[in-house]
């Protein structure tokens, strides 16, 4: 007899972690969990993004810990970075086979959503604009390479990054990020 996999129900609208977190609506939908919207209920006015990590529930429980501690270990490493052009974390905990990071929320576009936009109207973004963006971009992952350890996005794409309505452009979705340790730090650097 095989055993049912049971899918993780998502968080309802309305729901509350935490005593602390009302669920607005699913905002994303990641491999290895969702992105909630949330109020935070303690500090009026303010929202927030909640990632969801959901284990598999397959795991051995050994594995399961481990995977557990890691994801503690990543989010407070990443609670303690401040830089413009990442989001904030301010939380994180477990409720159940999950786990939750909470963060600012990042109102906006992403680049993916304005490229496809701007190839509609067949019209290009301008380069000015662009080299602006790369130059945030570039100042965030050379904070983040200089973390002691460094620290490794990995996932960075159009739709990884957020462009807020005042020109600020943000690095989100650290769901693939790595806390690399000493022995792992290797540079490559190729001069033309």
């Amino acid at each position: 007899k095989t055993k049912e996999k049971i899918l993780p129900q998502p968080l309802k609208n309305g729901e509350i972690l935490r005593d602390r977190y009302k669920i607005r609506e699913q905002i994303g939908q990641g491999g290895t969990g969702s992105i909630y919207l949330a109020d935070d209920i303690r500090l009026e006015g303010r929202l927030c993004a909640l990632k969801e990590v959901e284990h598999n529930q397959a795991l051995p429980i050994e594995v399961f810990k481990q995977a557990r501690e890691q994801f503690f270990r990543e989010a407070s490493v990443l609670a303690r970075l401040d830089h413009p052009n990442l989001p904030k974390v301010s939380d994180f905990f477990s409720d159940g086979p999950r786990d939750y990071l909470v963060m600012d929320y990042i109102p906006g576009k992403d680049l993916r959503a304005l490229m496809l936009e701007a190839r509609r109207n067949k019209r290009l973004i301008p380069e000015k604009e662009v080299l602006a963006w790369a130059d945030q971009i570039a100042n965030a992952l050379t904070f983040l390479h200089s973390q002691e350890p460094p620290i490794v996005h990995r996932d960075i794409k159009p739709s990884n990054l957020k462009l807020m309505p005042h020109g600020l452009i943000k690095l989100v979705d650290f769901g693939l990020v790595k806390i690399l340790a000493p022995e792992e730090v290797t540079i490559t650097i190729i001069q033309g």
